[in-house]
């Protein structure tokens, strides 16, 4: 057996197994862990002759690592190594590493939830964080503590965030070189912005072609990319153009990783499946445009976005160690060094931008909630949210928990809305149909440039792909029900869309362009489509973007959509809709809706004062607070009613340590969010009876603020925050609490005398006294009046005597009479 660079460390990795209930494992490409550990582990005491599964996340990776490792052991597959994964298993009685796929792992814990009989699992190539993977270990986490303590993980990756990894684990980390030979590396930005990427692409593998030997491994972010590339690259002797990526068959995908059966170089166009766990022979040139797709879920619109994305650093790095997994080679990267460096160290977790319903419905089999379980990244709350939105209008989920129709649907092991569509169609009459649009809608490859699924349905069964890839698992779905295959009624593929994609139920807008959805998104079709026209569809693909496109969906009849209402009475709903005229005026509603859609309406003439309650609600929601007569007065108690709540929580920090605060008015928080939250309590009571928006302006917002505070406390308010300073000359100047802090403005003259610094707040804080001239302009701004009388007076004293001779201007200001006359109307 050749020696490989992870038998270096396969003893620690058995000690650190025999020690800890977990490990990670840090292991360089090339290194051999996917197929040298499960071997090495097999015999090991702490596994006490129980099996080991492996997840894989990919299939090709899957069946090579097991087919490989079967062969080290001089048996076929299905023995001692097998595979399980979708519509495909060769395992057996004797079978004791069971390398999966993603989803079959979770699969496995849902139907025994103590993984009977398994000692360890092993999660291959983490670092893609993939939601299956993400989902299986926080499964098998608390399957560690709750059913199988004895149970161990073993966590493996290239390329890991290992500080977060092995924090969430407990467990220790063990590093292992790769067999890995020197890559060079080329960069080869584009000549200038309108150079673009499949040209781009064919330029540097003629480059690569004329100068290295080898075969290409050539790095694309899309299927889309990948055409272009082919139709644009010039025929060549000698050289073979084949593409690799994930809606390819299993025996496409095998012939692009294999070596050319008539000795031609190739040229792999792949996304980024080839960027680990396998090994493609006869590859010395990796050619990296920098790019990658990924789906990211808008919960808000119930859509997920298409993005093309720059590739992480660690993801770089992979693609460049495909070149030199046998032999030297060398890594084209087609953008700059330096934007190398500018990118995000690991990959973005999938969970982070995912669509979360299958994962909701597996927790709630599992029996869990999220938040019970231990996550690398834990999922998005508002994602969880429209997720369960979701199952709740397809019938699945009721309270908080699965309904025994949910639980069909959890039995099929497919996402929840094709689950629903399959078990629903059976229902109808239509169980063929059903399983068989099921099956299409996971090979979306087929699906390219059909944006009309009904006819993309009957043609395609003309097809060999729909012989080899939808007809068999469409039989497996079938067996799988749970009700008796019915095939009664005619195929109506609207009405069973409908009832996988409700929320994407949409009516033709009145400008017959744009369609409106039931999740409240707008979205088009492409200008050629064959669907133009229908006044309903249902969408089972919508791309968001600028604008929406729908990619795939069938017409809906009206009869259908009636027959999709009564089969999910969530789907509909009715309302009273208020809303404000331009004239001020209320216009009142009752509508039944469709999700966002409204399908019909009634004018209200005889509104209840609940009614009027929750228009003026929703007006000031909408408009907020300005809507209301601000006077002065009233500004000036929010101001005052601000400090005061502001004074009790800084107060509240002072005693952190002795929290008694029972000598401390509670003061309301006086914030335009809290006033609209609690508009209830102070201003709804003076709205009664109001039926147009002009007479808001007859409301008095004063008393309606006061009402927020008891008699005791007003009185109070008016100690700690009075309205007006009463200063030396009799006069009451009006206290400034717009600004921070407060402002007394007063005349010069009007304080002789005081020799104490102005204040609110029982002496806690001084105001910033402006004295005017006697024009009403700023002499000087302070927070120290004593300062000023003993420093600065005597300057002021000086510019302003001759400026204002008519007014008194004393050597001795503390000593002077205070007046806001001049010297003649004071008699001096």
């Amino acid at each position: 057996m050749t020696a490989l660079p992870i038998d270096a460390v396969l003893d620690d990795l058995q000690a650190a197994l025999c020690d800890n209930a977990n490990t990670l494992l840090v292991a360089e490409p090339g290194a051999g862990k996917t197929t040298r550990v499960p071997l090495a582990l097999l015999n090991a005491p702490w596994l006490n002759g129980k099996r080991i599964i492996m997840l894989e996340p990919r299939r090709v990776a899957a069946r090579n690592a097991a087919r490989f490792m079967a062969g080290q052991l001089g048996e076929a597959v299905g023995q001692t190594v097998g595979y399980r994964m979708r519509m495909e298993s060769r395992v057996s009685a004797d079978t004791r590493i069971e390398v999966v796929t993603e989803g079959i792992l979770n699969r496995m814990l849902l139907d025994d939830p103590e993984l009977t009989g398994v000692g360890l699992v092993i999660f291959d190539e983490f670092h893609e964080r993939h939601l299956p993977s993400e989902l299986g270990l926080s499964l098998c986490l608390q399957c560690q503590q709750v059913f199988h303590p004895d149970l161990k993980l073993l966590v493996m990756s290239a390329t890991l965030d290992t500080e977060s990894l092995a924090e969430l684990l407990n467990a220790p980390v063990i590093h292992s070189e790769g067999r890995s030979h020197p890559v060079d590396l080329e960069y080869r930005p584009a000549r200038d912005a309108n150079e673009r990427l499949p040209s781009h692409m064919c330029r540097v593998i003629s480059e690569a072609l004329r100068t290295h030997e080898g075969d290409i491994l050539a790095f694309l972010p899309g299927t889309a990319d990948i055409r272009k590339v082919q139709e644009l690259f010039p025929a060549t002797d000698g050289v073979a153009v084949v593409p690799l990526h994930g809606q390819l068959s299993d025996n496409d995908q095998k012939l692009a990783l294999s070596p050319d059966v008539n000795g031609k170089r190739k040229v792999i166009l792949s996304t980024n499946i080839a960027e680990s766990s396998v090994t493609i022979d006869g590859v010395r040139i990796v050619i990296d445009s920098g790019l990658e797709k990924r789906m990211r879920f808008r919960a808000a619109l119930g859509l997920s976005e298409l993005v093309t994305q720059d590739i992480s650093l660690a993801s770089a790095i992979q693609r460049a160690g495909r070149a030199g997994r046998q032999a030297p080679g060398v890594a084209y990267r087609l953008f700059t060094e330096t934007s190398l460096h500018q990118r995000p160290a690991h990959i973005r977790p999938e969970i982070s931008d995912a669509e979360l319903s299958p994962l909701v419905l597996d927790l709630l089999q599992w029996g869990a909630g999220a938040e019970e379980l231990d996550w690398l990244t834990p999922p998005p709350l508002a994602h969880l949210r429209q997720a369960e939105d979701l199952l709740t209008t397809l019938g699945l989920l009721e309270s908080g928990k699965l309904t025994e129709h949910g639980q069909h649907c959890e039995a099929l092991a497919l996402e929840p809305r094709l689950a629903n569509m399959v078990i629903r169609g059976a229902e109808l009459g239509m169980t063929t149909a059903a399983c068989e649009l099921a099956a299409l809608l996971q090979e979306p490859g087929l699906l390219r440039q059909q944006d009309d699924l009904s006819l993309a349905l009957h043609r395609l069964k003309q097809t060999s792909q729909w012989r080899h890839r939808v007809e068999p698992m469409a039989q497996r779905l079938i067996k799988k029900l749970p009700v008796q295959p019915n095939d009664s009624t005619p195929a109506d593929v609207g009405l069973l869309l409908g009832c996988a994609f409700p929320d994407r139920i949409a009516r033709l807008r009145s400008n017959g362009q744009s369609y409106h959805l039931a999740s409240g998104a707008g979205a088009e079709l492409f200008r050629d489509s064959p669907l133009h026209g229908n006044h309903w569809l249902v969408c089972a693909d919508v791309n968001a973007g600028q604008p929406n496109l729908i990619r795939g969906a069938a017409a809906l009849s009206d009869a259908s959509l009636s027959e999709l209402a009564d089969r999910h009475p969530h789907l509909l709903s009715r309302h009273v809709s208020v809303r404000w005229q331009d004239s001020g005026q209320l216009l009142a509603e009752e509508q039944t809706r469709l999700g966002a859609v409204t399908l019909e309406s009634t004018r209200l003439t005889n509104l209840t004062e609940d009614d009027w309650r929750l228009a003026w609600q929703d007006l000031l929601q909408q408009q907020g607070l300005d809507l209301l007569d601000w006077n002065d007065s009233a500004r000036s108690l929010r101001h005052r009613l601000a400090l005061a709540h502001e004074h009790r929580q800084t107060q509240e920090k002072e005693r952190s340590h002795t929290p008694d605060l029972s000598d401390v008015p509670d003061w309301p928080d006086v914030s335009e969010d809290a006033l609209l939250a609690r508009a209830d309590e102070w201003l709804m009571p003076f709205l009664s009876g109001l039926r147009h928006q002009r007479e808001l302006k007859k409301l008095d917002v004063t008393d309606a603020l006061l009402s927020l505070i008891s008699w005791d406390q007003q009185q109070q308010l008016n100690t700690l925050l009075p309205t007006h300073f009463a200063v030396p000359s009799g006069s009451k100047i009006r206290i400034d609490y717009s600004q921070q802090p407060p402002v007394l403005a007063v005349k010069l003259q009007e304080m002789f005398g005081c020799e104490s610094q102005p204040s609110v707040l029982q002496g806690r804080l001084p105001l910033m006294i402006h004295l005017l001239s006697p024009a009403q302009r700023p002499l000087q701004v302070t927070q120290d009046l004593p300062h000023f009388w003993r420093n600065t007076y005597a300057e002021v004293r000086k510019d302003m005597r001759g400026r204002y001779p008519k007014h008194p201007w004393p050597e001795d200001p503390l000593s002077a009479e205070a007046t806001r006359f001049t010297k003649k109307r004071a008699g001096m």
